[in-house]
């Protein structure tokens, strides 16, 4: 971290070790509960180099509300060692993730703030892995979605495991995977 730091005074700096309870409340100050209309998604990077940094940096320019962010997300090291069969997490190839993040004050701008991100995420698709971070789905969107976040093997064998632990699918109010029967 000494030569990021050595750049200047960050912004943010969320490095370093935290407990659980401060990590979920690092965006408390910019996101306070009932103030914002928010919609997010996000996409898996297969490659990050001029065209694409060239496209989220155009289309960010026309987003519709200044409150709206993208946030790429690198990775590598620890991630890249982990293998694909060991966690529920899948495959960790991707080099990075784009986070399209909508803020706006207002419920009469819902339509022009979800469909500029959905046109956004679509259009990305075509440097995208295929796959997803689930914290950003986008609300939930089609009947893939999980599946497609954890890929067709990962989400098979979490299936078996849902179908022997919780086989009626009691626990189901997340990005839920169907029992495999």
């Amino acid at each position: 971290m000494a030569p990021l730091r050595s750049f200047g005074e960050p912004l943010v700096d969320f490095s370093g070790r935290m407990p659980y309870r401060t990590i979920q409340s690092l965006y408390d100050g910019l996101f306070p509960k009932g103030r914002d209309r928010c919609y997010w998604k996000s996409t898996y990077l297969s490659r990050l180099d001029d065209e694409v940094i060239g496209e989220i940096t155009a289309r960010m320019a026309k987003r519709p509300s200044e409150m709206t962010f993208a946030s790429i997300w690198k990775f590598g090291g620890f991630v890249h060692r982990v293998a694909a069969d060991a966690t529920a997490f899948g495959n960790r190839s991707m080099p990075s993730m784009l986070s399209l993040d909508a803020i706006w004050p207002g419920a009469d701008d819902d339509d022009a703030n979800i469909g500029w991100v959905r046109s956004f995420w679509q259009d990305m698709q075509r440097y995208s892995t295929g796959r997803l971070y689930l914290n950003f789905p986008g609300h939930g969107e089609g009947a893939n979605l999980v599946r497609d976040a954890f890929g067709a093997e990962v989400y098979a064998r979490l299936a078996k495991i849902k179908h022997r632990y919780d086989p009626d699918n009691l626990f189901r109010l997340n990005q839920n995977i169907l029992p495999m029967h």
